[in-house]
């Protein structure tokens, strides 16, 4: 999620903008009106709802009023069942996989990873965890659907929508459904020419296409384009960035400050191709985060290690697998 540079036909056509077509089903659903489109039934669809509770809200301010919460959401009330739930479903990393003693510390280092391969067999209390929601990052949706699910299943009130049958949407004709599940997304073709996309959608282009490089980072910089929200970058940084990593995630926190992936992503480049030299493990999928023994955060691109400032918030937050 954040801009690439792609690489097509200098006559490519598609306007600045839209979505393209090969990213977009062409075989699209009505919403199901009656479960609003989440597939479940009444009763879990309550919960569900109750987990942000934004139709009762209930504000309670930080001291400086720059922040609050919710006091009646469901989320930031969890009970132990609650907690357990997360745990068991791989969640909950910042109290469960980082180390907590100097065996798992000694691990992480040998490893270079942020996180610890297993569970360092802690369990966090409700309170530890409401309050991190209130006040810092929070779950995210795959923590309110484990919670969701988990308790729905514990009241024996769990299941799906009567009438989309837990697909959130329905067919005039079965047919249809069919057809959407059989369609296969496609690129857009390539080619010689220079042009950057957003990925923060399903992808889109942001700029025209052009023959070199310069031309791409002069007009980026002119017509002060995104590198995140309202942010752009001189011409000298989008020339790196075209030249060089060619893709960036949408912001990099440093010191608590977002700044945009684009800058960091050109700040320093690793002096190696497979970073070698500073001792970096084999760089073989893209997206993936490694921290070296000195703090220092690498982002796979392209397989080659790229040095950020700090691990992209893209990736602050680990997956369920």
């Amino acid at each position: 999620m954040g801009r690439e540079v792609r690489r097509v036909p200098l006559d490519f056509d598609w306007p600045v903008g839209p979505v393209w077509k090969g990213y977009m089903n062409p075989y699209s659903p009505t919403k199901c009106r009656v479960c609003d489109g989440c597939g479940l039934n009444s009763e879990t669809k309550k919960l569900q709802d109750e987990w942000y509770s934004f139709g009762k809200p209930e504000w309670v301010y930080s001291d400086d009023g720059k922040r609050r919460y919710n006091a009646l959401a469901w989320s930031n009330n969890l009970d132990e069942d609650d907690v357990k739930a997360l745990v068991d479903g791989n969640r909950l990393w910042d109290w469960t996989r980082r180390p907590r003693n100097a065996e798992q510390e000694a691990v992480i280092k040998e490893t270079g990873k942020f996180w610890l391969p297993e569970n360092n067999g802690y369990i966090p209390t409700p309170e530890e965890v409401n309050e991190w929601n209130r006040w810092g990052m929070g779950h995210d949706s795959c923590n309110q659907w484990i919670c969701v699910k988990a308790k729905a299943e514990r009241l024996g009130v769990y299941g799906n929508c009567p009438v989309c049958d837990g697909h959130g949407n329905y067919f005039c004709d079965e047919k249809y459904r069919k057809l959407s599940d059989e369609w296969e997304g496609f690129d857009p073709p390539k080619g010689p020419g220079y042009q950057l996309w957003e990925t923060t959608s399903e992808g889109s282009a942001m700029s025209p296409v052009f023959e070199t490089p310069e031309e791409l980072a002069r007009w980026l910089a002119d017509t002060g384009a995104s590198s995140f929200g309202s942010s752009t970058e001189s011409y000298e940084t989008w020339l790196d960035f075209v030249r060089g990593p060619g893709w960036a995630p949408s912001a990099v926190s440093t010191g608590g400050v977002l700044n945009s992936g684009v800058s960091a992503a050109v700040e320093v480049a690793v002096d190696s191709e497979d970073g070698s030299s500073l001792h970096l493990p084999p760089c073989t999928r893209d997206g993936e985060v490694y921290t070296s023994e000195d703090g220092k955060a690498y982002i796979c691109r392209n397989k080659e290690w790229i040095q950020m400032e700090s691990v992209p918030l893209v990736y602050h937050m680990p997956s369920s697998e």
